[in-house]
């Protein structure tokens, strides 16, 4: 029942995310934010046991925040049957569950209208380890 919960709060937070939701700061955590670029990092729960290898890239919108796309793959260290947790935070948005899988599942969404775009890995119960740097 948990893991179907984690993965209601998840699509929901998804949807938000992909539906765009304008900061109105700058890209906070991408300071020196071209009008377009891509990263790459390793997101890790903070008890080492899953982490996250997620890939984005951005353009500048006219309206002066950024789309873009992300993509990567969920990894289950401990290999204890809990899910990995990919949660996003963008300016005017906290911390927000945007993907959860098992180990080894892919994915790949896209995003509009935001800024400050960052990423953390968390496991089912908690766990939620540092941000991109």
């Amino acid at each position: 029942m948990v893991k179907f919960r984690s993965l209601i709060a998840s699509m929901v937070a998804a949807t938000a995310l992909t539906t765009g939701f304008v900061g109105s700061a700058a890209a906070a955590e991408q300071s020196s934010v071209s009008a377009q670029g891509s990263k790459c990092a390793t997101v890790w729960a903070s008890n080492g046991k899953g982490s996250v290898h997620v890939c984005w890239n951005w353009h500048k919108n006219s309206r002066g925040t950024y789309d873009g796309t992300y993509r990567g793959k969920f990894y289950d260290h401990a290999k204890d049957g809990r899910w990995v947790i990919l949660q996003a935070r963008w300016a005017g948005r906290g911390w927000t569950p945007v993907k959860t899988a098992a180990n080894g599942e892919s994915f790949s969404a896209d995003f509009y209208g935001i800024s400050g775009l960052n990423f953390r890995a968390c496991l089912t119960g908690g766990y939620c380890g540092s941000p991109a740097s």
